[in-house]
């Protein structure tokens, strides 16, 4: 039987040495030895050890509970993908997300969860399975009293968005969509999701596109005099592999279609956002960028 590892890697410390022009971070400082993709370890009944990045402070995705126990979504979703691919055995380890792209491309980490989307570089670096394994949907969030309740009502008016972000590129094709209709995208950087809150309720912009959760969570604290629109946007978001896991990528991409057509994917859902995402709005994932 697989037993699944959960580690926290001192990110800190292996940054600083691939700062200081080093090839990999040692794992000496956490007790783990951790095996690059090109040579991961095998157990003594033949199974491949395969290491797993995620994070620990974005629930309910991924997160510690009072325990200390790493906890969310995405982690009963890769317990499940250990569970049926039986070729390979998990080595999950939960570090900030800055340094799961650096761990990833260190040759740490064979693969990443960490609800990320299929942008364009990143497609040119690494590879996603043809199964989504979650969906983020987005709302618009507009002055009390406001009129918008949908991207058609967003037509002539101001939303903020920062050209580096997949969303900004969504925008960007529900305009090319949408000839007449065209919102007007103002493309900032450094712009936190306070700030645009804010710029919303002071009339600067119309809407700031955002998730339900970050609202509530949000707004809570700024008292703004703000509402959230129903769903206009869904993301549809990925685990992503090592350029060189393209075996390891198929398995999982496999594994996750069953779980999708099983139904286990939407009861994981209900178990952790309440609902299920999946049957709510697949048919929603029409705003797409052009490859």
């Amino acid at each position: 039987m697989k037993m699944r590892k959960f580690k926290n890697l001192f990110v800190m410390a292996c940054l600083a040495a691939l700062t200081a022009g080093l090839a990999s971070c040692s794992g000496s400082a956490a007790g783990n030895s951790s095996a690059s993709s090109a040579d991961a370890a095998s157990t003594a009944d033949g199974v491949t050890v395969k290491h797993i990045g995620t994070g620990s402070s974005v629930p309910p995705f991924c997160y510690l509970d009072e325990n200390g126990e790493l906890k969310g979504y995405d982690i009963a979703v890769l317990e499940e993908l250990d569970a049926r691919l039986e070729e390979y055995e998990f080595d999950i380890q939960y570090m900030d997300f800055s340094a799961l792209v650096v761990s990833l491309d260190a040759g740490q980490l064979d693969m990443v969860s960490h609800q990320l989307v299929k942008s364009d570089a990143r497609k040119e670096k690494y590879l996603f399975p043809e199964q989504y394994y979650c969906l983020s949907p987005m709302s618009l969030a507009v002055r009390s009293d406001s009129d918008i309740a949908s991207l058609e009502d967003m037509a002539g008016k101001k939303i903020n968005q920062n050209p580096s972000a997949y969303e900004y590129q969504m925008c960007v094709a529900w305009n090319d969509a949408h000839p007449g209709q065209e919102m007007e995208i103002i493309a900032v950087t450094d712009l936190s999701t306070a700030d645009g809150y804010k710029q919303v309720a002071n009339g600067q912009v119309d809407a700031a596109l955002t998730y339900q959760s970050t609202f509530d969570t949000v707004n809570a604290e700024l008292g703004l005099d703000l509402k959230l629109t129903d769903v206009v946007m869904v993301e549809d978001t990925y685990q992503m592999f090592a350029s060189d896991e393209q075996e390891f990528c198929e398995a999982a991409s496999e594994a996750l279609k069953a779980m999708m057509d099983d139904g286990t994917l939407g009861k994981l859902a209900n178990e952790y956002f309440g609902e299920d995402i999946f049957s709510l709005y697949a048919d929603k994932i029409t705003i797409v960028p052009e490859s």
